[in-house]
């Protein structure tokens, strides 16, 4: 006990720490144990220093590596930097791995840390990477994730392999509801705690008024949200003035909402923080080669203190607003979606829920508790603030309801995602190609070990799918089964690689197969058919006949009779259509006026469709169709680039982008020997246009 406590010591000092906080002090001997602990406990209450703390202690107690496992690639980039410099001291190499899916990513093996998304970590698997074999510890950063729809399967399958393996593990997250479950299915122990090094105030606005717990408060005769975001900048309500998060539900609303209130935000500026945004504003501009609408938007906003944030903020922007709010803290309020309750580091002084609603597809329902809390979660900011603040807007009428769901009632328990069939179908083809699982009897043996099964007490309704998707993959020659035992076919381990789902690539083949001469729309077709595509861009009624009367002139007739059997045929058209735009070096602001997609969908949706056009032609290596193999390694480029088919070359030239591309070729140099044979002085005269 007394050489614990010393290394203890010592580890904090090394990190820069004093002593614990009360949370830290509870979970400590949980989190240094030899087994694995949950720990659930608010935002900011110093979750990180405990992961530190145990991924130092197993490297110097067994030699052995740690993953560290997160949701996204933004938070993957913000804990590398993190640990990169709090592990020195340690002489512990931190290492990342988010992007390339079709990698056992070897190099990795040189690190004692690795900072790894949940996908990554499950593509590792498939690929049988051998330095996993080294790994002795997972940390799971936003452990509740198990509940998200997009995300929760995957980093089940992920921490089930891990369970079975005998691996130690750390489970974080600021909101697990059935705590005592998740650490139940993990054999764990669990560390539950209520701390907070700023305390949560919250309060429910219906009108005019604030009510507290304790009291409430009158509010403007202006617009509400105009008068909230003065009330919180003016340290005029409960808790300090600082920075403020206000939640919407749609990305048009975060804009509109942001845009609104820049005559608000713009009156609490200083001088100082004028001229920082001002730099800032001119740099959102100039993000992209060609602003588009939504940029001179954000510049406007960011000059007056104020951003909007969504999935549809191209990543460069999406660092500006980091800095401008968390380092330089001179945008003062940040008008967000969810996309910033997911785990990244963006806490303020005050959260304001304006949309509790989301629209169903049928109708508008209140949002989970559990997704309000992480929003809540974010008021506070620990160096800054002595309490954080958080105010529910709603009608008059949904007072008692608000209150009773969000303020007194329970947050709703985690579940398993695992039921989903297109879920299920890739990661039971993963556990049958990559030898995990050679039986009914070894698959039904891991279903029993998730936490599906834990959770339902028992896994017999999800094994019935089970046998169902195998049998589908059978058809799709993916797998096979003789003696009683299930192995994948040599397709089957490619596509399982691939990490696309298998529905997808049975549909790849079909077109593969069908010896048809490789067009570029047909291509692209292919591409939209596939499910990782979806969501579709979305098509209006009166638009829909034009699209049918362009598909039929546009379309080869092997294409064409695919796309008029499918009920989606027209919206893959349209999303094929954007794919071409961008390859055919339309500006970001052509496809965003052309077919309303903002910078940051549309370059998500490019990223998707070049990782399927490579996909395409691995799967056509496989079948030695050399035409489609050359006709889709084409397009992958064309879609990182953005360009024509000429330009490829001169875009292999370091530093050379579509657009510097396509005015080299203007002024005659269009290769690059021609570009290496041109005086320097021409090239940068060309270049700056």
């Amino acid at each position: 006990m007394q050489l614990q406590e010393t290394w203890l010591k010592d580890a904090l000092q090394k990190l820069g720490y004093a002593s614990l906080n009360p949370m830290q002090e509870k979970a400590v001997p949980a989190v240094l144990g030899n087994g694995k602990a949950v720990v659930s406990a608010p935002t900011a209450s110093g979750k990180t220093l405990l992961a530190l703390l145990k991924m130092a202690d197993n490297f110097e107690k067994t030699g052995s590596k740690a993953v560290y496992i997160v949701p996204l690639r933004a938070l993957a980039s913000e804990k590398f930097e993190e640990f990169s410099q709090a592990l020195s001291s340690f002489n512990m190499r931190v290492g990342i791995s988010t992007g390339d899916l079709d990698s056992s990513s070897e190099d990795l093996h040189a690190f004692d840390v690795v900072v790894v998304t949940s996908e990554k970590m499950d593509s590792l698997t498939r690929h049988g990477a051998k330095w996993l074999d080294t790994v002795g510890l997972a940390v799971v950063d936003e452990a509740h994730l198990l509940n998200d729809y997009s995300r929760g399967a995957t980093l089940e399958i992920v921490l089930t392999k891990l369970l079975r393996r005998g691996c130690s593990i750390l489970a974080l997250s600021a909101t697990i509801p059935n705590a005592k479950e998740v650490a139940g299915w993990l054999a764990a122990q669990l560390v539950v705690s209520d701390y907070r090094p700023t305390k949560l105030v919250l309060g429910v606005c219906p009108g005019r008024r604030i009510d507290f717990a304790d009291r409430s408060e009158k509010l403007g005769k202006g617009k509400v949200l105009d008068e909230l975001v003065s009330k919180c900048l003016s340290g005029g309500a409960r808790g300090a003035s600082g920075q403020v998060l206000v939640f919407v539900n749609t990305r048009k609303k975060a804009e509109a909402a942001a845009g609104a209130l820049k005559g608000v935000v713009e009156g609490f500026l200083d001088h100082d923080e004028r001229k920082l945004l001002a730099a800032l504003s001119e740099k959102a501009l100039h993000s992209l080669q060609y602003p588009t609408k939504q940029c001179r938007m954000l510049s406007d906003c960011l000059r007056s203190g104020i951003a909007f944030h969504h999935a549809g903020i191209e990543s460069a922007q999406r660092r500006l607003i980091e800095a401008g709010f968390k380092k330089d803290k001179a945008v003062k309020v940040i008008v967000c979606t969810t996309t910033l309750a997911m785990g990244i580091d963006y806490p303020a002084s005050w959260v304001i829920v304006r949309d509790l609603k989301r629209f169903n597809g049928a109708y508008s329902e209140f949002i989970p508790a559990l997704e309000c809390a992480q929003m809540t979660g974010r008021a506070g900011r620990p160096r800054y603030d002595s309490a954080g603040t958080g105010v529910l807007v709603c009608a008059p009428d949904e007072v008692a309801e608000v209150k009773e769901k969000y303020v007194f009632g329970p947050l709703e328990d985690i579940e398993s995602r695992l039921s989903s069939e297109p879920v299920l179908r890739t990661h039971c083809l993963a556990l049958v190609a990559s030898g995990y699982c050679k039986s009914f009897k070894e698959l039904f043996e891991f279903f029993n070990d998730t936490f599906y099964a834990f959770h339902a007490g028992g896994s017999g309704e999800l094994l019935g799918v089970v046998e169902k998707i195998v049998a589908e993959l059978k058809e799709m020659d993916f797998v096979r089964e003789k003696a009683a035992l299930l192995f994948g076919t040599p397709l089957g381990k490619r596509v399982s690689e691939l990490y696309v789902d298998p529905l997808s690539a049975h549909s790849l083949m079909q077109f593969i197969i069908s010896g048809r001469k490789p067009r570029e729309m047909g291509l692209l077709m292919e591409l939209a058919n596939a499910t990782e595509m979806r969501p579709l861009v979305s098509v209006s009624r009166k638009e829909e006949q034009a699209l049918f009367d362009e598909m039929e002139k546009s379309l080869d007739d092997f294409t064409l009779e695919r796309a008029l059997g499918d009920e989606f045929g027209i919206a893959k058209y349209k999303t094929a259509k954007v794919l071409a735009a961008w390859m055919n070096e339309e500006t970001e602001d052509k496809v965003m006026s052309d077919y309303g997609l903002p910078p940051g969908i549309l370059h998500g949706r490019v990223k998707i469709a070049e990782w399927l056009a490579y996909a395409l032609r691995e799967l056509a290596f496989t079948s030695n169709q050399t035409g489609t193999y050359s006709a889709a390694k084409a397009i992958e480029r064309r879609l990182m680039h953005g360009v024509k088919e000429e330009l490829l070359e001169l875009c292999r030239i370091r530093g050379v982008g579509r657009v510097r591309a396509r005015r080299l070729w203007n002024a005659g140099i269009k290769t690059a020997e021609e570009f290496r044979a041109a005086p320097k002085e021409k090239i940068k005269e060309v270049v700056k246009g």
